[in-house]
């Protein structure tokens, strides 16, 4: 037998497919070592020795071995002698060729500004730029602003947090966005299209349309 894939399908399979928790994959991985492993189709185990290998009781052995059974993960049968069991590996049951973990991220209550975390995802949705003044900037070198302050209700979710240069964090403070772009305009640091730009962009980061990845 090819151990490894075994063991592949085993984890990627077979586990994810039932919703394998940390018990049921003990149990099945010592049943498995004193069956196909020893090369056995099945053995007669008493239940004794499964829970003292796996140190729990008895009655939590017992429940873990049902629960596989009418998983269909093993077959069981109760004996005198104690459960005689078959366990059965990932070709011999009906499992889907590949089941993926999805790990599902729900953008809307990440926080973007807790120990820069997500710094490289802004920096992606920023084009490497600062937000305000366009300015090329640099993971090391850049800061991470609030839209609207906290003072004035604003939160640490993507549609408040942008990538800024220094120069912008500071002189922006807890002031307006629309207010800063604009002094920008009137310093010349901005084109007029550029601060027409950038008034769009507040108004679509709000909106929620300036989502990064993550």
């Amino acid at each position: 037998m090819d151990w490894q894939t075994i063991y592949k399908d085993i984890e990627d399979r077979l586990f994810p497919h039932y919703q394998c928790d940390v018990w049921e994959r003990g149990h099945y991985y010592y049943l498995l070592r004193q069956t196909r492993t020893n090369g056995l189709d099945a053995t007669t185990i008493p239940l004794s020795q499964v829970s003292n290998a796996l140190l729990c009781s008895d009655f939590k052995s017992r429940e873990i071995l049902r629960t596989l059974a009418e998983k269909g993960c093993i077959e069981l049968e109760q004996t005198r002698k104690g459960h005689f069991v078959k366990v059965l590996l990932p070709d011999e049951l009906p499992l889907p060729e590949e089941t993926i973990n999805e790990c599902v991220v729900d953008i809307e209550i990440i926080d973007f500004y807790k120990s820069r975390e997500y710094l490289d995802s802004l920096l992606k949705r920023e084009q490497g730029r600062c937000f305000y003044c366009l300015k090329e900037i640099k993971e090391e070198s850049c800061e991470l602003d609030h839209v609207t302050s906290q003072l004035n209700g604003g939160d640490n979710g993507y549609r408040n947090i942008v990538a800024s240069c220094h120069q912008c964090n500071t002189k922006k403070l807890g002031g307006s966005a629309e207010d800063h772009v604009r002094q920008l305009f009137r310093k010349s640091m901005l084109s007029e299209k550029e601060l027409e730009g950038r008034v769009n962009a507040l108004e679509a980061l709000r909106d929620g349309q300036l989502k990064p990845v993550v």
